[in-house]
């Protein structure tokens, strides 16, 4: 399932990498990345991620990718501080706030989970509203 998520977060994501000289070097780590999570070779996806950061470290897309790859070894603690890095740099980016409601809502924390939805969804990201119910019916139950 994590593994369809990064491929669903990417053919949702409209991966936008303004011109300039490492554009198109960026995006062959980005697309190299994505391609090896896609195999579950997250080892290798982190070092494209990370090759990608070094050329435009303050890409918050960048984060919420490599944040997945994190997330699809279970390194969680690693998964959301680059969550928290792409939501710093883009407080408008609605998509790492959906990855860390995924992450919280794996850990059974409802609450986290319900407010990182709520936000994403405010931010313009699409949440599947039942999913949304869902989580909010497990946040009420647990009080």
């Amino acid at each position: 399932m994590k593994r369809v998520s990064l491929i669903l977060v990417w053919l949702c994501a409209v991966v936008f990498i303004p011109g300039g000289i490492n554009a198109q070097d960026v995006q062959k780590y980005v697309d190299a990345g994505i391609e090896k999570c896609e195999l579950g070779k997250y080892d290798q996806a982190l070092k494209d991620f990370n090759d990608a950061l070094k050329l435009k470290p303050n890409d918050a897309n960048l984060y919420d990718l490599r944040g997945m790859a994190y997330r699809c070894k279970n390194m969680e603690a690693q998964a959301i501080q680059d969550f928290e890095k792409a939501m710093q740099l883009d407080p408008k980016f609605g998509r790492p706030y959906r990855n860390r409601a995924m992450i919280f809502f794996d850990r059974g924390d409802f609450d986290k989970s319900l407010a990182d939805l709520e936000k994403a969804k405010s931010l313009g990201y699409k949440v599947d509203p039942d999913f949304l119910k869902m989580v909010a019916r497990k946040a009420a139950e647990k009080k």
